[in-house]
């Protein structure tokens, strides 16, 4: 932990001081690169105590290492393909728990989520005020993202945010696009030296096992990574008995959605569109997101399977009970009796979130050639109610 922590130190005083400079400020608004400048120390200060509350944790709950985590659920798969709408649902077992947006924001730590817990108490006694005045924030500041990731502070969340403190966080891109090391995570399974790869997952590990120390040692731990698609090897790896639900999409739905979804945020730090040159590494990125998961899933048929989002969204209950079964999964009656009612009201959904792929400069035939090999291997649903291949 001690590497981990200096060498995320050494990273983030990098960022802030590449980030004035060129070519790292090139198609960045000048007020934004002002902003990112003004903004990082405020952001690493609270990267800073998450670790104090690390080295807390040593002192006050050194029990959290005897946590053992067994059978983990994660949730794969390309960014916009529906792992956020599988991970919901499948939060809705009460035999699991997940990642919340105020611990992966605020409460890495054991100790600092026993101190927020305690507050939330107090809150609640006093009538809520301090929920109230953070549900009117985040609505103010994050209303442009409603359509494309709906936010609340107490919902299931990606805990890839709990990589930010090692700077390892790939959302962290849409502020650093040329951060080389990040793009090189994203690849994990490939690109990581073992020593690096080791090191991190320990620290992830790591952050899953003070999350179940709080939350419920007997429970079976659930996380949703859409960027942990690099990296379903190491996560087998590093967790023995873990499984792997794996959402793919048609290609041609899931770039525009993906770049489209990066809009409001690279707007905040200044960057007026994607450029061609960080959607084409997206794009790559994808095709190796696809194309890994899909090896993996070959190799380890009864630890990894791949569920396409117009099935899932169209036979939901019968899709995930397939699913249990082919990963030997437990499935409660309370979860089979919520998935029955799920089911109805996720037939036919359609998000508001619009896109097209002209608006990136790009047509179903580019998408279609780029991702030949991805056509070749797997193949979508795009209509709906077509299930007979579901059960």
């Amino acid at each position: 932990m001690l590497k981990l922590f200096l060498s995320s130190v050494l990273r983030a005083i990098y960022l802030w001081l590449a980030a004035g400079v060129s070519p790292w400020t090139q198609g960045r608004k000048p007020i934004g690169t002002l902003l990112v400048i003004v903004a990082w120390p405020a952001f690493c200060v609270l990267q800073l105590l998450h670790w104090i509350g690390f080295g807390l944790d040593e002192l006050f709950f050194r029990g959290w290492r005897n946590v053992e985590v067994e059978q983990p659920l994660f949730v794969l798969g390309p960014p916009r393909s529906g792992t956020t709408h599988l991970h919901h649902v499948l939060s809705a077992d009460a035999q699991t728990t997940t990642f919340r947006t105020w611990e992966c924001l605020f409460g890495l730590s054991i100790t600092a989520r026993k101190l927020l817990l305690a507050l939330g108490r107090i809150d609640r006694w006093v009538g809520r005020p301090l929920e109230r005045l953070g549900g009117a924030v985040s609505r103010r500041l994050l209303s442009d993202m409603e359509e494309v990731h709906p936010f609340s502070m107490d919902a299931p969340e990606e805990d890839f945010l709990a990589l930010m403190p090692a700077m390892q966080c790939f959302i962290l891109v849409a502020v650093f696009p040329r951060a080389e090391w990040l793009w090189r995570n994203a690849r994990l399974d490939q690109q990581a030296g073992p020593t690096q790869r080791r090191r991190l997952m320990r620290y992830y590990k790591a952050c899953v096992q003070k999350h179940m120390y709080v939350f419920g040692r007997d429970k079976r731990f659930l996380s949703k990574n859409a960027s942990f698609s690099g990296m379903p090897e190491a996560l087998l790896e590093t967790f023995p008995g873990a499984r792997i639900m794996a959402c793919t999409r048609d290609p041609k739905k899931t770039v525009p959605s993906q770049m489209s979804s990066l809009l409001p945020g690279l707007a905040a730090v200044g960057f007026e569109s994607v450029d061609t040159h960080l959607r084409d590494r997206l794009m790559a990125l994808l095709k190796f997101y696809y194309l890994h998961l899909d090896r993996v899933a070959a190799e380890y048929p009864r630890r990894v399977v791949i569920i396409d989002n117009q099935r899932l969204r169209d036979d939901l209950a019968a899709v995930l009970q397939k699913a249990y079964r082919q990963l030997d999964l437990n499935m409660s009656e309370q979860f089979s009796g919520f998935l029955q009612q799920a089911d109805r009201r996720s037939r036919g959904f359609e998000s508001g979130h619009r896109y097209t792929l002209e608006a990136f400069g790009l047509t179903e035939a580019d998408i279609e050639n780029f991702f030949s090999e991805v056509y070749r291997r797997q193949s979508f649903q795009s209509g709906s109610a077509r299930q007979a291949s579901a059960s």
